[in-house]
């Protein structure tokens, strides 16, 4: 049997025992045997000898990759949904070029979402009356100028994020961390079905992957990875949002940031980041300003 390198990579992350560390190192040795087109039992042997994989990792790739199980995983995956892997020509580039990008994406929506200018919007689960106030003053101009508004479907800032880009009638990807068919918080059932049908959904997760505390943290990486830059709202000294933030900064994504009271828990990380060098928001301007700069007269 014989995978083409779409199959491989959407079946490597069912196979168990594989992560994300050995998945990318198998892309990687694929980079550099770009003759590579068709993978067998032989050239999968091959590749975990120059690996140096463990050897019940080898078996179990050499067991997963071609059973009829795995087959019967990927079927069911795109019955359901879509699936754009790293070997599609749609893949974004900029995520493309980023540490530890995700091989296989299913997604639900418009994958023409992916080709506009992305603006990273994350922040509180428990957003102040200022975090609104904030949004609804900074964000419609960036929409109008047809930037699409990228987060994860969280309670509060994410959710808040997606409504505003809906409200204006513009683009927005939600980027979860669970399998499509699960939606966390569930009270965001409503809002998720709208944006499969009339924006986008992504997921490195298969169908029927439920939610984990670890998934989330490592959804935050495809987030900050799509995005040209990452705007913080609102964030607690440990917030979650401030992972976004620091895998951003990685990637050598802007931060930006909008400043709050100096006695406002959930301002602490916000002005932390810009102590530490995010640019401060006052106004849309100052979002385009790193969002469009290419584009800006």
């Amino acid at each position: 049997m014989q995978l083409t390198l779409r199959d491989f990579f959407m079946r490597i992350n069912l196979v168990t025992g594989v992560g994300q560390r050995t998945a990318n190192a198998c892309w990687r040795w694929l980079l550099i045997h770009p003759d590579v087109k068709l993978i067998d039992a032989p050239l999968v042997t091959k590749m975990a000898a120059e690996l140096m994989l463990a050897p019940q990792l080898t078996a179990a790739l050499q067991l997963d990759l071609f059973s009829r199980e795995t087959n019967d995983t990927v079927t069911e995956n795109l019955t359901h949904s879509g699936c754009l892997t790293i070997a599609d020509a749609a893949y974004p580039e900029q995520l493309r070029e980023t540490y530890a990008p995700p091989l296989a994406l299913y997604f639900l929506g418009d994958l023409r979402l992916l080709k506009a200018p992305q603006l990273a919007v994350v922040g509180s689960r428990r957003p102040t009356d200022y975090a609104l106030r904030v949004m609804r003053l900074l964000l419609p101009a960036v929409i109008e100028r047809r930037v699409c508004l990228v987060s994860g479907l969280a309670q509060g800032v994410d959710t808040l994020a997606h409504q505003v880009a809906l409200a204006h009638r513009g683009t927005t990807i939600a980027v979860i961390g669970t399998g499509l068919d699960h939606c966390y918080p569930a009270a965001n059932r409503e809002l998720m079905t709208t944006l499969a049908h009339h924006q986008l959904i992504l997921s490195e997760y298969p169908w029927g992957t439920p939610g984990a505390r670890h998934r989330f943290p490592e959804r935050n990486r495809i987030i900050a990875g799509l995005s040209q830059s990452v705007l913080v709202i609102e964030a607690a000294h440990h917030s979650g949002s401030l992972i976004t933030a620091n895998i951003a900064l990685q990637k050598n994504r802007n931060v930006l940031a909008v400043p709050g009271t100096i006695d406002g828990k959930n301002s602490v990380g916000t002005n932390e980041l810009i102590l530490a060098g995010a640019k401060p928001i006052l106004n849309s301007e100052h979002i385009m300003e790193e969002v469009l700069v290419d584009k800006l007269p």
